[in-house]
């Protein structure tokens, strides 16, 4: 993850996709993806491997996974069709199982400073439990990453406000020359007015 920052430092698209390989590699699953959180719900920004187009770009916080990741605490499903909610129908989970097939499946909220910031999916195609020393790993790596994002963000937004102040430097800059040149070339011009009232009133003679 760090020589993904230090590589793109001003793209977190590289960031995101390594912290998806990591967590799928240390869970040994078919399927990771990422999704930061927003105002508007939970956006999918990142996707590892074979992972139908029809997946929502946006969940709403209301749903399960956003559930899930309000609870700031890991959540390890064995089997979803197992699950309470598949029982009760929940739309989305019933795609999930029925026409994705992702069986296992390890939910891991991302939180800085208490805030949920985005939520690490890694899941099965197989029902297989994820062992406690794997749940673990992802959780740690979970916290880190979330470091690492938050890091990578404030530089950016860091990079945006040295941008933003060397343009109003430059700015000030020009407006500071622009009246510069405005002084010089007021004494010759009014010197040059004052001449040619003075030969007005010669000729007016």
């Amino acid at each position: 993850m760090l020589r993904a920052i230090a590589s793109s430092p001003d793209d977190l698209q590289p960031i995101f996709d390594t912290i998806i390989d990591s967590a799928r590699r240390l869970c040994q699953a078919e399927v990771g993806t990422l999704r930061l959180s927003e105002q508007a719900g939970l956006r999918l920004v990142a996707v590892k491997g074979n992972l139908p187009r029809s997946v929502p770009e946006l969940l709403e916080h209301s749903s399960f996974v956003g559930q899930f990741a309000a609870g700031r605490s890991p959540v390890h499903i064995p089997d979803q069709a197992a699950h309470e909610l598949y029982r009760r129908g929940d739309p989305y989970l019933l795609t999930v199982v029925n026409v994705w097939r992702f069986r296992t499946a390890l939910f891991v909220p991302m939180v800085k400073d208490e805030n949920v910031i985005g939520v690490l999916l890694v899941a099965r195609t197989r029902v297989q439990p994820f062992t406690d020393k794997q749940i673990e790993l992802v959780t740690d790596f979970a916290a880190q990453a979330a470091i690492a994002l938050q890091i990578t963000r404030r530089e950016r937004e860091y990079r945006q406000v040295q941008n933003e102040l060397a343009h109003a430097n430059r700015v000030a800059t020009m407006g500071q020359l622009t009246a510069s040149i405005a002084h010089e070339l007021k004494q010759p011009l009014s010197a040059v007015v004052t001449g040619g009232y003075a030969g007005l009133g010669w000729l007016r003679r």
